[in-house]
């Protein structure tokens, strides 16, 4: 079966999860800001919910099931990573990863998931260093509001969880870490799949490369003699 059969199969299973009682707690994204717990961003770099997940494969988001489920493994990945172990939350979020491993392996049996070429770009990714995010952070800023607002729509269409309000009681202090424009929005670097980022940095770096070849051509106009009329 193909990746589009197993993509079928996964929106079935996320159905499925999400429709149990007890999976309120992954349904939505985490409200930490209600919910007071501001160490949260700072554990959890990549936030992920079912949710989520559900509108990504609305969307036509994910390549293969394998994208998917690894979105979806996250989700139990974070709550385990923040809760203490043997806690109710641990305790669920466990429960859910064998309920979500056990029916994704019959998936992976029947249907051509991905998995391997999952594997392969595993293998072959580079973490995103420093100075690509600052210099990324910086040409944000000198994009136009049109520009900027594809940015929004791309990273709210397929990274949602990387676009956050600003929380004055929550401070920042790495410059790589997020930032905003006018203090409205800020788009969480670290939150950022690498497809994303690699998207997007490549639109910013040619927005920014047709801007500066505009203001060299803008230059030589100013400086090209002009033709006196007799």
């Amino acid at each position: 079966m193909n990746d589009n059969e197993a993509l079928r199969r996964m929106s079935k299973l996320c159905n499925y999860l999400m429709s149990r009682q007890d999976s309120g707690p992954f349904r939505e994204p985490v409200d930490w800001r209600e919910m007071g717990l501001y160490d949260y961003p700072k554990i959890i770099k990549k936030m992920m919910d079912l949710g989520t997940v559900k509108r990504k494969l609305e969307r036509r988001s994910y390549d293969n099931a394998n994208e998917c489920a690894e979105d979806i493994r996250l989700i139990w990945t974070n709550c385990k990573t923040y809760n203490q172990d043997g806690s109710d939350f641990y305790l669920l979020a466990e429960s859910f990863s064998k309920r979500f491993e056990d029916r994704y392996k019959k998936i992976q049996a029947e249907c051509d998931t991905g998995d391997n070429e999952g594997k392969k770009k595993s293998a072959q990714k580079t973490s995103i260093t420093l100075d690509v995010k600052t210099k990324f952070a910086s040409n944000i800023f000198r994009l136009s509001g049109m520009e900027l607002g594809h940015v929004m729509q791309v990273i709210d269409l397929k990274c949602p969880q990387a676009l956050e309000q600003p929380d004055p009681s929550l401070e920042f202090n790495d410059i790589d870490s997020s930032f905003g424009k006018e203090s409205e929005i800020e788009i969480n670097v670290d939150a950022l799949d690498q497809r994303t980022f690699t998207e997007l940095d490549r639109y910013v770096k040619e927005k920014m490369l047709a801007r500066t070849a505009g203001e060299a051509l803008g230059d030589f106009d100013n400086t090209t003699p002009k033709k006196q009329k007799r």
